[in-house]
């Protein structure tokens, strides 16, 4: 398996389930959302590059660092 393949799935497992936990009314999912906004921004980097999905991801890293910061949830 290649380095993009892995960091794509694992960009869509973090991606996904920090939604799901977020669903679930859990702070810990916009940790897991983070994390996948970091995974989709190597993928978008070190494969072909593409600037427009790398500034997308940076704009929701940053939505949901003050999504985590503003929580009350759990």
């Amino acid at each position: 398996m290649n380095l993009i393949l892995i960091l794509s799935i694992l960009g869509a497992i973090f991606s996904l389930g920090g939604n799901i936990l977020i669903m679930l009314k859990k702070r810990s999912g916009w940790i897991a959302w983070i994390i996948g906004n970091f995974l989709w921004i190597a993928v978008n980097i070190i494969g072909v590059f593409n600037l427009p999905m790398v500034l997308m991801y940076i704009a929701y890293f940053i939505i949901n660092l003050g999504g985590f910061i503003k929580w009350k949830g759990d």
